[in-house]
């Protein structure tokens, strides 16, 4: 990357975090939650065929280099944030081993603040120990003479940091990271399953929010009170806790009040319920009763000339609803004048799909045909509502049948 590539990647880079930064700081009006962080530093080198605790290890000499990056933390808690960041990073072999390997970075780190450990010293308004830890996904390009391997791997993170509070906008910091990286850094794998990436930063802390809201992890400063002061605090307290007690004591009668309301309206709603179900078990019953009264006057009217009907014509092939049978002719007559209007609203030939059939000694009374079985389960949903014995019949009948039914046929209306 040269060094044009390199200020404009950047630029744009801090434009968007400054942008996105401020977009999330919107809704943070009691504390400064977000902020932005810029910081640039060294690399460390491997000098020398030692482990270093503290440092960079590599399966080959590297020379101290340079790193830079930032990102956007948000404020959890005042002992705990998180953070999204990137960074840029070069590693550099010595000697024959000239390599060059480009990193970028995309981070997620959680700082924990110290300075809540002494929340109480007025010293934690501005000076802030941190502790580090995180996870980065490296993007490298290992390149030696003609040479070129590119890869992407996860590194574990940590660190120490301190920062200094400048105002409630400007933090500067200091921090030292250890990352364990790909093996893969110097395209050397032996050794360790890891190379150790040692970086010293340092750089700004730039704290979005309301002009005067203090970043979330700075302390309140401590009061010191007089005696005088104390005094009425304590009584005050005092003041406070008398009402509060007040208050629950008529928050708990209200409660009272609305647990007693509320057990009246359940027993009110449950003899309502009981007063609807005998209502429709009363109007049931009703028209049972009329039902048979009616039949009972069709009985005692029958007419020996209406009861011997001419055959009409035979019963054509489908699907039927059987709603009444009885040895009256009358009886079923008036069954089917009242399904004449019972079906009057659903099928538009009630007069023509309502009738009469003769089998045997009984009088039947038929709603079809249906060439769909569904219309008939239509027709005898609404037959039980006024008869519960209604069901659903298809002819011709089934071979078992066929004497039983022989000679049935539709009766002059």
């Amino acid at each position: 990357m040269t060094s044009t590539e390199m200020r404009r990647s950047l630029g744009v880079f801090i434009m968007l975090l400054l942008f996105a930064a401020d977009g999330f700081a919107q809704n943070s009006n009691d504390y400064r939650r977000v902020s932005l962080s810029l910081y640039g530093g060294a690399t460390l080198g491997y000098p020398d065929d030692v482990n270093q605790i503290f440092g960079s290890n590599y399966n080959t000499f590297t020379e101290t280099t340079y790193n830079f990056g930032g990102g956007i933390q948000y404020a959890i808690s005042p002992f705990w944030s998180a953070e999204l960041g990137y960074r840029y990073n070069t590693i550099k072999g010595v000697g024959e081993e000239g390599f060059e390997t480009v990193i970028h970075s995309a981070s997620i780190k959680n700082t924990f603040n110290f300075n809540r450990l002494y929340r109480r010293n007025q010293i934690s308004e501005w000076l802030n120990p941190y502790l580090i830890v995180g996870f980065e996904q490296d993007f490298f390009n290992y390149k030696l003479d003609d040479e070129e391997v590119s890869g992407n791997e996860s590194a574990i993170l940590g660190g120490l940091g301190v920062a200094f509070s400048i105002t409630n906008s400007v933090d500067v910091f200091s921090q030292f990271e250890v990352k364990m990286a790909s093996n893969g850094l110097d395209n050397e794998r032996r050794g360790f399953p890891f190379d150790q990436v040692g970086m010293a930063t340092g750089g700004i802390r730039i704290n979005f929010g309301r002009g005067d809201a203090k970043p979330l992890n700075l302390s309140p400063a401590v009061k010191r009170l007089t005696d005088d002061e104390y005094d009425n605090f304590i009584q005050s307290t005092e003041e406070f806790k008398a009402a509060s007690q007040e208050i629950e004591a008529q928050r708990a009668k209200l409660t009272e009040i609305e647990e007693q309301f509320n057990e009246s309206e359940k027993n009110s709603q449950e003899k309502i319920e009981r007063l609807e179900e005998f209502t429709r078990l009363l109007e049931a019953r009703i028209d049972t009763l009329e039902y048979r009264l009616d039949n009972l006057e069709v009985s005692v009217e029958e007419s020996a000339q209406e009861r011997d009907q001419v055959l009409k014509s035979e019963v054509p092939a489908g699907h039927y609803v059987q709603v009444f049978a009885a040895t009256s002719y009358e009886a079923a007559n008036r069954v089917k004048e009242i399904f004449h209007e019972l079906l009057g609203n659903e099928f538009e030939n009630p007069e023509e799909i309502v009738f009469v059939i003769e089998r045997g000694r009984f009088y039947e009374v038929l709603v079809g045909t249906f060439a769909q079985f569904e219309d008939a389960q239509r027709a005898h949903e609404i037959a039980l509502n006024r008869l519960s014995d209604a069901f659903i019949i298809t002819f011709p009948r089934p071979l078992h049948l066929v004497d039983e039914y022989r000679g049935t046929a539709i009766v002059h209306d």
